[in-house]
């Protein structure tokens, strides 16, 4: 177990663009109704772990000067990562601030932990991660939007761990930064590459609806009143983890897929394009469904909280490279009997299919509802379905190779189903999760059960 005792802290230190290298010494930077959105959720923590079978004086005397300073050129064309939080009280709403000299949070740290175990697949306790991910204040007047946390398991691996308040960036950003960090680390300059860089400008995010005036009041409702040094007081949702939670992988490679989806099509009398996105959510969703009704006495009602990107689905389209939040969260709710039925995961693909396709005809429908929904949810985990689908997240090399594995910590707060493409397997689909250790042990069993009914069909 990484325990706080087996992670020892080998440097500390703040590391922002070179100086004088952003366009202005101050700028404040807008905040959308899709960063607003997203201000009261638990901080993302996104950990990376990579094979290095070298002892730490090789990492700390050819790589670690290296990684800071492909860090710092990083970091000139998102500097926002470098910035603060705040909610000034003459304000009518938050704001972002970078200001010439502004740096994130960066810790170099070494851990006598077993390495193996924490980058497998197999059931782990939740916490066990913890120790890997940096601290990133949460609440204050001021509050910093990042901090990376580097950590050396000797002649076994590395962990680069990355915390950052949601309301900077989403998870396609966030998988775009830490790939032009790994590019500069491995070529020097990120030029040399095909990736582009971030499109910063948020004004692109038009607002027809008023949903900013709906997040707003939310918004000043949730935060309250109290104000420290001239701002309000930032805060965000108070989820506790919960006892004998334990994190595991499951993994689905093309022809698991195939077969659910000719499972769930099989049911269907027409014919409909069906995504492995879908696919895998339904299957998913009904597995944890009757993994639940076995342990405990979870309700009536089962709800899958679903994000979609809304990049390309905007009336005015903004670039994939847009460096900000451009997600939204819908809600699908079925009887729990009724998706423990034979046809189950046929009925879920339906309704998270029709969830998504009522939004094409416009994708800000309803949305000034959606903040709002989700505060009266404070302090409960729920169930939803994320993920960071064809952003190339096992194309991060720094110079040691791809990554073992990638793992979304904060999932254990906000009972997210994290999904992305498999690291060695094309077309293949890996997703994590975290439950009560007797749910999960159900859950595989449904999970493993499933794909063996499906593959006899």
């Amino acid at each position: 177990m990484a325990s706080s005792k087996s992670v020892k802290v080998i440097e500390s230190r703040k590391i922002g663009p070179p100086k004088g290298s952003v366009t202005s010494a101050t700028i404040t930077i807008p905040l959308t109704f899709f960063d607003l959105l997203w201000l009261p959720l638990p901080t993302p923590q996104l950990l990376y772990y990579y094979d290095f079978p070298h002892p730490l004086t090789q990492f700390t005397q050819a790589f670690l000067l290296h990684i800071k300073h492909s860090l710092s050129l990083a970091l000139i064309n998102f500097y926002p990562l470098a910035g603060n939080l705040s909610w000034p009280h003459d304000s009518y709403k938050p704001m972002m601030n970078y200001v010439d000299g502004d740096s994130i949070s960066f810790t170099v740290a070494v851990s006598d932990a077993n390495f193996y175990h924490l980058s497998s697949n197999h059931a782990k306790d939740a916490d066990e991660l913890h120790p890997l991910i940096p601290y990133l204040p949460i609440s204050g007047s001021v509050v910093p939007v990042s901090a990376i946390q580097v950590t050396v398991f000797p002649n076994s691996g590395i962990s680069i761990g990355i915390t950052i308040h949601h309301t900077i960036m989403d998870g396609r950003a966030v998988t775009h930064f830490m790939k032009i960090w790994a590019l500069i680390s491995r070529l020097g300059d990120a030029s040399q590459s095909n990736e582009s860089l971030p499109f910063l400008d948020r004004t692109v995010i038009k607002d027809p609806n008023g949903i900013e005036e709906a997040y707003l009041k939310e918004l000043a409702r949730f935060m309250g009143s109290e104000t420290e040094s001239g701002n309000r007081r930032l805060r965000v949702m108070d989820i506790k983890l919960e006892p004998d939670m334990v994190r595991s992988t499951f993994e689905l490679n093309p022809i698991n897929v195939g077969r659910i989806k000719e499972w769930i099509l099989g049911e269907k009398t027409q014919s409909i394009h069906l995504s492995t996105f879908v696919a895998t959510c339904a299957y998913a969703w009904v597995c944890l469904i009757k993994a639940e009704g076995k342990v405990i006495n979870p309700g009536n009602m089962a709800r899958l909280a679903v994000t979609m990107d809304c990049r390309a689905r905007l009336d005015t389209p903004v670039p994939e490279t847009y460096f900000g939040n451009c997600v939204r969260g819908c809600v699908v709710t079925a009887e729990r009997l009724i998706l423990m039925k034979e046809d189950g995961v046929a009925v879920a693909a339906q309704l998270i299919r029709e969830t998504m396709r009522g939004l094409r005809k416009g994708v800000l429908r309803d949305m000034e509802d959606v903040l709002g929904n989700m505060l009266k949810l404070e302090s409960r985990r729920g169930f939803a379905a994320a993920g960071v689908m064809g952003f190339g997240i096992y194309e991060t090399d720094f110079g040691w190779g791809r990554p073992k594995k990638v793992e979304l910590v904060s999932n254990d707060k906000t009972g997210a189903l994290f999904m992305r493409e498999s690291r060695d397997i094309n077309g293949g689909i890996e997703f994590d999760l975290v439950l009560n250790k007797q749910v999960m042990d159900a859950f595989a069993e449904e999970f493993f059960n499933g794909l063996q009914l499906s593959a006899r069909l």
